[in-house]
């Protein structure tokens, strides 16, 4: 158990009061607000435990000179970009999931280009025409944004002066802004699946979509699976559309009975749940080796670190950047059997 070490009052806490109230080096507990991977997952999570506890707060451009010093770099005057996100809460980097792999890999470019990276919830029901967002961001000197969404949203946009911005989204979601984006290949991955599929001899795949998530995409994974059945799969069952809610089950039990898919496709996990027990199951959205189902691992990570190069290019080029049309950058993941 930590021995807790009360901090004086009248300042806030550092982090060598972190270090030692976790009882570790100072240097360890730098390393582990960091996710560094010299450091083990328990030390990690004791760490930043103890660091909520004690409500210690990095200095993002502390933090950031800190880095550039170690690696041999200068800091940048505008070397302060913004992670804008719509959650409560940011997903962790040890999550399992699409955005915590995302963060794990910009903060490890923003480590290795000597960006501070500021972490900004953008409310928009509170603060529907981003008024406050942007007087954040102006106060802080930061024109470079990675754009991150909120769960559960179709489509969104931001009213920024984009004139005065370089953005950079995470997925397909985000409207009427003039940012590029970074996201994983779902068109190029699902024909992946579906040729491994057709290798194994399956005739009859079967498509489940969360239609939020369907949307999010722009339909992509959809679109593929009905270009690619009506050639290659004539017999396939019409895809499913199955929405979150209390009759989420039996809607797909009843699909299953139904149409009688030989495989089912899904990024969704709870569908696998269900169907593993009846029916062969491909995971559309693997994010760690080993994993439980054959199917894609898409490269999350690398989805992170590609979109904070680009942002830091953007910046560090404005006047090329300026002159860019929105580009999108699409990362294909590969096909993973089972553990």
């Amino acid at each position: 158990m930590n021995t807790f070490i009360p901090v004086p009052s009248g300042r806030p806490p550092t982090l060598r009061d972190v270090a030692a109230a976790a009882g570790v080096s100072l240097a360890s507990a730098s390393y582990a607000l960091r996710g560094h991977p010299t450091v083990s997952a328990a030390t990690r999570r004791r760490v930043a435990e103890t660091a909520a506890r004690l409500g210690y707060r990095a200095n993002p451009l502390l933090s950031a000179f800190m880095q550039a010093r170690r690696v041999g770099r200068s800091m940048r005057p505008d070397a302060s970009v913004a992670l804008v996100h719509g959650d409560p809460a940011l997903p962790s980097p040890d999550e399992p999931g699409y955005f915590g792999r995302c963060l794990r890999g910009i903060r490890a470019v923003a480590a290795e280009r000597g960006y501070a990276l500021n972490v900004v919830r953008w409310h928009a029901a509170r603060d529907p025409a981003a008024t406050r967002l942007a007087r954040t961001l102006a106060q802080r000197g930061i024109r470079g944004l990675l754009l991150m969404p909120a769960e559960g949203v179709r489509r969104w946009t931001l009213p920024l002066d984009w004139s005065r911005f370089f953005g950079v989204a995470l997925d397909h979601s985000l409207e009427e802004a003039p940012v590029h984006r970074v996201c994983d290949h779902h068109a190029a991955d699902m024909a992946r699946a579906l040729d491994h599929l057709a290798a194994a001899g399956h005739r009859r795949p079967g498509l489940v979509l969360d239609p939020t998530n369907n949307a999010r995409t722009r339909e992509m994974r959809l679109g593929a699976f009905l270009a690619r059945a009506r050639s290659a799969f004539p017999k396939a069952p019409p895809p499913l559309l199955l929405p979150a809610g209390p009759g989420r089950e039996a809607a797909l039990r009843a699909w299953l009975r139904a149409h009688r898919p030989d495989v089912v496709l899904s990024p969704e996990r709870g569908v696998a749940e269900i169907v593993g027990p009846v029916r062969p199951f491909v995971s559309l959205a693997n994010y760690t080796t080993p994993a439980p189902h054959p199917g894609i691992l898409i490269d999350a990570e690398g989805v992170g670190r590609t979109a904070a190069f680009l942002l830091f290019s953007l910046l560090e080029n404005p006047g090329t950047a300026a002159a860019l049309s929105p580009q999108t950058i699409l990362l294909e993941g590969r096909w993973q059997e089972s553990s």
